[in-house]
């Protein structure tokens, strides 16, 4: 008993040091290292509310607030740091405050984990804006190292006052 709780216990720290590593590179604004988290392939979705108490559930056939797919936050990256982006200049400062982090299922491939945050973002042009935001991830093994292979944001505000980007998620 002892042990499995030892092991359940150290996957959920590995992955709180994973999701605790990605909110800084993001506040940090290390994009390459952040974009290097996640895998070639990966998907980065924030479902849109359908209504009061609905999400979207298909990203392909529904709206969405935000939907990358094949690791296309590289290209998000590219947009909002090359000055090419009207709202996201200047770039806002932000904090994330992970927690909650769970770990669903782990068949030592891949790990299916959840965790909430609080977003703070300073934005120069409209002020600050506090979110909460709940992550769904899918992650993967590659060579003993955990990577992002799907991020799902789910936003909780119903009425967005600002902007929203990925880095401020």
């Amino acid at each position: 008993m002892t042990a499995m709780l030892n092991d359940q216990y150290l996957r959920v720290m590995e992955v709180t040091e994973l999701l605790a590593r990605e909110a800084d590179h993001i506040d940090r604004r290390e994009w390459q290292a952040w974009v290097d988290m996640y895998t070639p392939d990966s998907e980065f979705w924030m479902p849109a509310w359908r209504n009061e108490d609905e999400i979207t559930e298909d990203p392909l056939k529904e709206i969405s607030l935000i939907y990358l797919p094949d690791r296309g936050i590289e290209d998000r990256v590219f947009r909002f740091t090359s000055g090419d982006s009207y709202a996201s200049t200047p770039l806002p400062t932000t904090s994330h405050c992970v927690g909650s982090v769970r770990v669903l299922s782990d068949d030592g491939e891949t790990v299916e984990a959840s965790a909430k945050a609080i977003v703070a973002t300073m934005d120069p042009r409209i002020g600050n804006i506090v979110r909460g935001v709940w992550y769904d991830y899918l992650l993967v093994r590659i060579d003993g190292e955990l990577k992002i292979k799907r991020k799902k944001v789910t936003f909780l505000e119903r009425v967005i006052d600002g902007t929203v980007d990925v880095y401020n998620v």
